[in-house]
């Protein structure tokens, strides 16, 4: 019955539960993690083909990484620490710098991590992406599902979303566009050569990601969701 009465309030179920599936894994989530979407699916998938592994029913227009022994990943605002748990888990060569403005949600992500077992392939970062100075180290592939809804949007949203799920990784400045804007700006410090960035992005923001990632020499694939949908955006340097 306090399950019900929740429910009737708009909780999302996965709260409720305290638990939601993400490929074929199930995640720890609570009201500090955003619940992970179908879409970011598309997103992990995306990554795991560009390290070289062959996700089901996955449409390959995303390019390669040169085959390496080992790979190093970026996982820009890990929330529940669905990407970088499903990159370690999936690519047994991949090591995972997951990063979180919030110390709570990192917490999430490291029991998600202990709960795979790879917690030993992922290092847990605290840091705010837009102000901090992050480390220098380069990355083969970068992924992020950002905050990217405008803040005039947040209003709009369905209950269960803007009353339950965090708002630090829901809001994105005035555009939602300001996560793609720093991504690009420090591809070319933050990527190896023949690096990559992948990210997910707002059903109207395709277009606008892709020219954000074109306009500093990156070479652009979209991949549509499945309601037809620009929804993911792939970006490679330069070598």
């Amino acid at each position: 019955r306090a399950y019900i009465e929740r429910r009737g309030r708009h909780e999302p179920f996965a709260y409720i539960t305290g638990e939601c599936g993400f490929l074929d894994l199930t995640f720890f989530v609570d009201r500090n993690v955003l619940i992970p979407r179908e879409e970011t699916e598309i997103l992990a998938q995306s990554a795991l083909w560009a390290l070289g592994k062959s996700p089901a029913y996955f449409d390959p227009k995303i390019p390669r990484l040169p085959k390496k022994e080992s790979y190093r990943v970026l996982d820009v605002g890990t929330g529940s620490g669905c990407l970088a748990v499903s990159i370690a888990r999936h690519c047994g060569s991949a090591f995972v710098d997951a990063l979180d403005i919030s110390g709570d949600a990192i917490a999430i992500a490291r029991r998600n991590a202990e709960r795979h077992s790879v917690a030993n392939r992922i290092e847990f970062i605290k840091a705010d992406f837009l102000n901090d100075s992050i480390n220098t180290r380069k990355y083969d592939l970068v992924v992020s599902n950002p905050p990217y809804i405008p803040e005039n949007d947040i209003p709009h949203l369905s209950d269960s979303v803007k009353n339950y799920e965090p708002y630090t990784a829901l809001a994105a400045g005035k555009d939602g566009l300001i996560f793609y804007r720093a991504l690009a700006e420090r591809a070319s410090s933050l990527l190896m050569d023949h690096g990559m960035i992948i990210v997910e992005c707002g059903f109207d923001q395709g277009k606008k990601v892709r020219e954000i990632f074109s306009e500093k020499g990156m070479e652009t694939v979209v991949l549509k969701d499945l309601a037809g949908i620009d929804r993911i955006v792939a970006a490679k340097g330069a070598s």
